[in-house]
């Protein structure tokens, strides 16, 4: 699927593909967040896959990864609840799902951790169209809490380019969590230069 080369039945990416997923990094402000790879080939190629041909295997593999990058990072042991980087009406409509929400999904039900619909979006425009300082304002107080947030929180989504929808989000929650971690699939490196793990 991501490389073409052939692979097992039942799989579906191979394990050379697999092995160059992994370059992790973390891009620091008001919270943390943490990058299982970044967004260039092979995954590139399989988010892609993911968001725009429904591939719904592909939700579950990355939301594998991201629960393994979470136990590898060794946080403290608490009660999280997760969240997710909300989508638009226009994607949601394009797409027929919320990627992080489905990424989340799989991520919660393996460590064991709620899923809890958090934040509704009232952009306009999707993201993936705009240049940095047009991404930035199309998110700005657009953003809303749905409900009184858990403690303790950790908000998935598939790619950080400017970091702007993550970082909205997280604003919301930044006086009214006492855990407040930001975790990504992959970094797009087009816009930003932060430091590596």
């Amino acid at each position: 699927m991501v490389c073409e080369k052939p692979i097992a039945f039942g799989e579906i990416i191979c394990g050379n593909c697999t092995e160059k997923f992994y370059s992790p990094s973390l891009s620091e402000g008001d919270f943390k967040v943490y990058h299982y790879g970044k967004y260039e080939y092979p995954l590139s190629n399989l988010i892609k896959e993911f968001k725009y041909h429904s591939h719904p295997k592909i939700a579950r593999l990355l939301g594998n990864m991201l629960a393994k990058f979470f136990i590898d990072l060794k946080f403290p042991e608490l009660n999280y609840t997760v969240s997710y980087v909300p989508s638009n009406y226009s994607s949601i409509y394009e797409k027929g799902f919320v990627p992080a929400r489905l990424i989340g999904q799989h991520f919660s039900d393996l460590l064991g951790f709620p899923l809890i619909n958090l934040f509704s979006s009232k952009t306009h425009k999707r993201q993936a169209q705009l240049n940095y300082r047009k991404r930035n304002e199309n998110v700005k107080n657009k953003i809303k809490l749905l409900q009184t947030p858990p403690k303790n929180i950790i908000i998935i989504d598939d790619v950080y380019t400017t970091g702007a929808s993550m970082n909205e989000a997280g604003s919301l929650l930044i006086n009214k969590c006492d855990v407040l971690i930001g975790i990504t699939v992959a970094k797009a490196y087009r816009y930003s230069f932060n430091s590596s793990l």
